[in-house]
């Protein structure tokens, strides 16, 4: 039997067109997803009013929920089960055309690895997310960012006409543009206190979870372990204007705006978790961060403290090592490598020491597989992995939910790409939540731990401010 092909057909665009055609289309409908390569990436995919919502149903069911209002439960693994429903599509790739060709868009919460791993369940589920929440669309929008050009498919023999898409978005982006509210350029300061903001943690609550792990390490039972505190606060603003004054001023590699009946997300995290093409395999790890400095010469410095701080660099040694370990187990034998190490890449509020670690997949292994294998990433939860995960549970207060998951997609083509959720907000119930860590070694100093977590949060607080002005 013969595969089916994605129909499509193509316009030109610029990245910015495209988000603002994106934008427009959103304000239509309560559920939508844009992933877009913000700084440095490849393409950016969209998707409005989905087909199909699956999302897990008490952890260990898949619930579809059709467009029709069509309801229907699945029970197994719910990753297994997700990527069975992508393959019953049987669509072939189109040779020419992005590497996301349709498939499912969404996040996997942190949450999830309590499928596969038994961790105790000490903390608050407050939030109530989703452990997997994915759309599949039948119409979606793909920019080639370096060709600027936008490629509008649909699921064949389903009546459905590419060119139909194309003239809604135009239309749609004509409109938008002319209601642009933030330009490219520098945000507002805005004012990070306990006082201004609620908190999961105080300051002293985190500086006493901070020596809770440094005794956990000076016993031998841990090398690092990733801490995290939430910050909250109301939102009076539309999450897509918050959105869009985040990606002003930060544009991140892993950018992600994701809208549904019951919450929203407004991320710009700087981090892959896992890349598949094909079956090659990359991670590219971060771990060692520095604030921005105000001119060239400060940043310099700071550059070059980061290179030659022993803590850091060791922290991101660390690192790379527990990614290749991750690796080492779901890749066939002698093919991991670390072919980027310890660079440094700047954003608008700090810089990172970030490394590359790929590998050739295993032989048969399926993809649930191949992400529950390096699923967390070990740069936000520590080494080793599994322990820190129980001391997570014990020290932190709330269930972590999306922070530190992963946002991305899963194709029809058997190809995936999925980011680390950090610096991203989490609005529900006009709600914005914001969570942000620090990786605590022996030597770390309790009082910069916790600035250092409220600092990693700013650029979304500073994109809420400019939402709401």
């Amino acid at each position: 039997m013969e595969r089916q092909k994605v129909a499509y057909t193509t316009s030109s665009m610029t990245k910015e067109q495209f988000f603002y055609g994106y934008k427009e289309l959103a304000h239509m409908h309560d559920s939508h997803i844009l992933l877009e390569s913000g700084r440095g990436g490849a393409l950016c995919m969209a998707g409005i009013d989905p087909l199909v919502t699956l999302r897990t149903l008490n952890g260990d069911k898949l619930q579809l929920i059709w467009r029709d209002g069509t309801e229907e439960v699945r029970e197994g693994e719910p990753l297994e089960l997700l990527s069975e429903f992508v393959r019953s599509f049987e669509m072939e790739s189109v040779q020419g055309l992005p590497d996301f060709q349709g498939g499912v868009a969404g996040f996997i919460s942190y949450d999830y690895v309590r499928n596969y791993e038994n961790i105790p369940t000490d903390t608050i589920d407050d939030l109530d997310t989703p452990d997997l929440f994915f759309y599949l669309f039948d119409r979606w929008a793909v920019l080639d960012v370096k060709t600027e050009k936008v490629y509008f498919m649909t699921l064949p023999n389903r009546g459905l006409v590419p060119a139909e898409l194309k003239a809604e978005w135009v239309a749609a982006t004509s409109e938008g543009v002319k209601k642009q509210v933030f330009m490219p350029g520098e945000a507002e300061e805005v004012s990070l206190d306990e006082g201004s903001l609620a908190v999961s943690v105080t300051g002293p609550q985190f500086e006493q979870m901070v020596r809770d792990v440094q005794t956990y390490i000076s016993t031998g039972d841990v090398v690092q372990v990733n801490l995290s505190v939430r910050q909250s606060k109301p939102l009076t603003a539309h999450p897509l204007d918050m959105y869009e004054a985040l990606r002003s001023f930060n544009p991140s590699p892993y950018m992600a705006s994701i809208g549904s009946p019951e919450f929203a997300v407004v991320s710009g995290s700087p981090e892959l978790l896992l890349k598949k093409r094909g079956n090659e395999l990359s991670t590219r790890p971060i771990g060692g961060t520095r604030p921005r400095g105000k001119d060239e010469n400060e940043d310099a410095t700071l550059q070059t403290d980061l290179l030659s701080n022993k803590k850091e660099t060791g922290e991101h040694i660390m690192l790379v090592d527990l990614e290749r370990e991750d690796f080492e187990r779901v890749c066939a034998p002698e093919t991991v490598e670390t072919d980027e190490f310890m660079v440094v890449e700047k954003y608008s509020h700090v810089m990172h020491l970030v490394s590359n670690v790929r590998g050739t997949a295993a032989e048969g292994i399926s993809n649930a597989a191949i992400v529950k294998g390096v699923f967390p990433g070990g740069s936000i939860t520590g080494s080793p992995k599994l322990r820190t995960m129980e001391i997570i549970e014990e020290l932190e207060p709330t269930r972590r939910g999306l922070y530190t998951g992963s946002i991305g997609w899963f194709g029809y083509n058997d190809d995936f790409e999925l980011n680390i959720v950090i610096r991203t907000a989490y609005i529900k119930d006009g709600i914005a939540h914001i969570q942000a860590g620090a990786g605590l070694v022996a030597d770390s100093v309790p009082e910069a731990e916790y600035i250092e977590s409220l600092n990693k949060a700013k650029a979304l607080w500073q994109a809420k401010a400019m939402a709401e002005k």
